[in-house]
């Protein structure tokens, strides 16, 4: 699939939470907001900005988990959707889901201790996109991208799903996956009987468009894998109060 085909497929599904409701379930497996949730571990602090929060449903699980949340959304449709998510779970209320522009961010300096954004799309490499987390983010706070996840081709569905992902996303979609580090630092973790591997993967490919060091951001890159998919979140992290001041 071509970048601008692919472009327009993405476009239509922001416009249209049902279409984006079935897109992102059933050709990964029902395995979307498992990736989504694998933020949770991640958070630093308690007030939390999500970028592109699409039907809000990782927005809602924040803010049920007692985080204090703001969203901004650039699609109508999304922003709509969202809230009433929010509304349907009685999570918090419509207002906390903002329509705007992640390049412009309506928040003071220092306002966030965690911003995240879950399989953003092309607005994640623009550098006013980074230049304004950075600004947002308090001393010694994180930024969280789960930019892309596969599943694996084990049983007899995954194969056939992982087939359509190969003609969205092209073969690049895979190629972290295929990459041997050298002695990488994993832990290991077992949740409802699924084993989950993290590994810390200095010089990871995978996210290496983000321009996070040129706002100073440091960078951090982990692959979470399990029996039946591989998640790349890539992190930046901002120096704290005690950095600066050495």
């Amino acid at each position: 699939m071509t970048p601008n085909l692919r472009k327009l497929l993405f476009e239509t599904l922001y416009k249209n939470r049902y279409l984006y409701r079935f897109a992102s379930t059933v050709p990964f497996a029902g395995q979307w907001r498992t990736w989504q949730n694998l933020v949770l571990p991640r958070l630093h602090g308690h007030d939390i900005l999500e970028l592109g929060c699409g039907l809000g449903d990782l927005l809602a699980d924040l803010l049920e988990a007692g985080y204090m949340c703001r969203a901004v959304e650039h699609s109508p449709a999304m922003v709509a959707a969202a809230r009433t998510t929010l509304q349907r779970r009685h999570a918090g209320p419509a207002s906390w889901v903002i329509q705007g522009s992640a390049q412009k961010l309506p928040f003071s300096a220092n306002s966030f201790d965690t911003v995240v954004s879950t399989f953003p799309s092309e607005y994640i490499y623009d550098p006013d996109t980074i230049s304004e987390i950075e600004r947002v983010l308090r001393p010694g706070g994180r930024l969280i991208i789960v930019e892309g996840a596969h599943l694996q081709p084990v049983g007899y569905l995954q194969p056939f799903l992982l087939l359509i992902h190969l003609l969205v996303y092209g073969s690049r979609s895979l190629s972290s996956s295929a990459r041997t580090y050298k002695q990488p630092i994993s832990t290991t973790t077992t949740v409802d009987d699924e084993v989950f591997t993290t590994e810390e993967l200095p010089g990871m490919p995978f996210g290496g468009l983000i321009p996070l060091e040129q706002f100073g951001l440091r960078r951090r890159s982990q692959r979470v894998r399990s029996r039946r998919w591989q998640v790349f979140i890539t992190l930046g992290e901002k120096a704290g109060m005690d950095d600066n001041d050495q």
